[in-house]
Formats: C-alpha cells, sequence, structure tokens
C-alpha cells in the first residue's frame, strides 16, 4: 500500500517547496496524503491538456483562416496596422521568431548532412528554402494569437475598416463573440484579456506550477481552492466556444469537459489523499447502479477489492 512507503527520499527529489504548498494550501501533513495531492495535482494537469491544445489549435487557425480569405497566404504582410498603439511590434515580432526557428532548424539539419560545425560556414550551395505559410503558422507560438488582437490590428474607423483585420473579421474568426460582449470592439477587448489569463495558466501547467490560484481561494477550503481550478475550465471552455461552437459541442460530446471537471474536484483529490474514501462493494451493488451514481454526480468511485483498488467513472 502506498502508506508504507518511505518518501522523504522522493521529497528530496521533487523538492520540498513544492510539497510545502499543497501542506499550507490544504492542511495535510501526513507524507503519503502530500504524494498523493502531487499526483492528484499532475493528473489534474493532465485532464487540462487537451482542452489547452483545442484552444490553442482552433484559436490560431479560426484567426488565420479568415485573415488568409482576405489578405492571402502571407497576410501578416498585407494587413495594416497602428504603430501608435502599445504592443505593435509584438505580432510581427513573432513571425520573425517562428521564420527565425525554421531557419535554424534548417540549418541544423544541413550541418549534420554535410558533416559541418559552427563555426565553419556552410557551402554557397547550401540555400535555406522559402518556408510556405503551413510552416511559419505551425512554428508560432500561443502569445502570436494574443498579440494580433491588439488595438493596433483594430480599424477605428468605417474607412479603413478593409486594411484591418479587425472589427471585420471579428464575426468570422469568433463565430459567438457575443458570449464575452455585443459589442465587436469590446468582445475584442474581453477575448484578449480571457487569453492573456489562460497563457498565464497555461505557462503554470507546463512549467509545474502549482495549478490552484493562491490570491483567489481560501486556504485550507479544499472547495475553494479547487474552484479556483474550474473556474479556468470553464473559461477555456467559454473561449472555444466564442471561435468555434462546433468544435465546443463536439468537446462536450467527447467528454473532455466533464473529464476535467471530474478530475478536477474535492471528490478526486480526496480518492488521492483520504484511502478511506474507497469502499467496499456490497452484496446488492449492481453496475447499473454504480454506473448511474458515477454518471449522475460525474465523479470518480473507487471500489476496494482482495487485491486491488478499481476506478469507474464516465468516460463521455
Amino acid at each position: 500500500m502506498p502508506i508504507s512507503i518511505s518518501y522523504n527520499p522522493i521529497f528530496d527529489l521533487v523538492s520540498s517547496a513544492r510539497i510545502k504548498s499543497f501542506e499550507q494550501a490544504f492542511g495535510i501533513t501526513e507524507p503519503h496524503e502530500l504524494y498523493g495531492a502531487y499526483i492528484w495535482s499532475q493528473n489534474a494537469s493532465a485532464s487540462i491538456y487537451p482542452l489547452m491544445q483545442h484552444l490553442e489549435i482552433v484559436l490560431r487557425n479560426s484567426i488565420d483562416k479568415e485573415a488568409r480569405a482576405r489578405f492571402g497566404d502571407f497576410w501578416w504582410k498585407t494587413i495594416q496596422k497602428d504603430n501608435t498603439k502599445p504592443n505593435h511590434k509584438s505580432f510581427l515580432s513573432n513571425i520573425k521568431k517562428a521564420e527565425e526557428k525554421l531557419k535554424n532548424a534548417w540549418e541544423k539539419a544541413e550541418r549534420a548532412r554535410l558533416g559541418i560545425k559552427k563555426p565553419q560556414p556552410l557551402p554557397a550551395t547550401s540555400i535555406c528554402p522559402a518556408f510556405s505559410h503551413d510552416d511559419i503558422l505551425a512554428s508560432t507560438d500561443f502569445s502570436t494569437w494574443q498579440f494580433i488582437l491588439v488595438d493596433a490590428y483594430s480599424s477605428t474607423t468605417s474607412a479603413t475598416n478593409n486594411q484591418y483585420l479587425w472589427p471585420q473579421s471579428l464575426s468570422k474568426a469568433f463565430r459567438r463573440y457575443s458570449l464575452f460582449d455585443s459589442k465587436p470592439n469590446k468582445a475584442r477587448e474581453d477575448i484578449l484579456n480571457a487569453i492573456m489569463e489562460v497563457r498565464d495558466y497555461r505557462n503554470r501547467l507546463f512549467h509545474h506550477d502549482c495549478i490552484w490560484i493562491k490570491s483567489k481561494c481560501t486556504l485550507l477550503d479544499e472547495r475553494s481552492i479547487i474552484d479556483t481550478i474550474r473556474n479556468k475550465i470553464n473559461l477555456i471552455a467559454k473561449l472555444i466556444e466564442a471561435i468555434s461552437p462546433l468544435t465546443h459541442q463536439t468537446l462536450t460530446k467527447w467528454g473532455l469537459y466533464e473529464n476535467a471537471k471530474r478530475v478536477c474536484s474535492v471528490n478526486e483529490f480526496r480518492i488521492y489523499t483520504k484511502f478511506d474514501h474507497t469502499r467496499t462493494p456490497k452484496a446488492e451493488d449492481t453496475l447499473n447502479s454504480l454506473a448511474n451514481e458515477v454518471k449522475s454526480e460525474n465523479k470518480t468511485l473507487t471500489l476496494a477489492m482482495p487485491d486491488s483498488i478499481l476506478a469507474l467513472y464516465t468516460l463521455r
């Protein structure tokens, strides 16, 4: 059983500060509880990852599809921007970084092919190819699609609407932008702020930081702490629905939102930290009765068997 393990050597490798954060937040002190909370947080992060990945991809491709239809393949060279507005350089700077990344990858492969190491230059016959629209797009990072939403790319007069990406393209890139606001410019600003918030949270997850928001929860209150995680799930879902209602509906039918909320729950947290949370099946239990309980409450039901613990939960 996990309770019999000596955890101190493991904590030394995980880092005491990271383990301490669970103790301070949840008020748990037993080594097996602390490590259980750590494992739970990893599973919680993993449950959010598919949603985050979907958001990044649909955001990028939805904006690009509309911009490409209006301005051509390399639309970022064509659209108008206001150089007096804050962050007007950031989007194009990210496009340049994507091109540099591709160039560096090509050079590395070319040097390996020819057996030429730095600082020796490549021969004149080695010519870097022109990168396609799709190559460049795939090399951009999440912040690129945050910066294209800044005011610099939004027209302030109807006379220049055709030269700018926003607000003319908002209703096609964000088909349900009204989830944020009925007015296009206000909706764009709210969507930008939401993406900034989600991007910051994404970085927390991907850099293994704690997944709850300390400033917005009550310490030693499991529900308050976990609700800060569920709020992020709801915000990701709202953004996906604003961009593509069909994608949102599909993810709902596949059970991705409910799965993330099942894992990011007090019930799931206690499964990993309170081993008495597992119940022993009774003679009157049937698969249907257990399944109905699991489905109605969107929870994981753990069952103690003679030599193992079984988990029952809704896939979709």
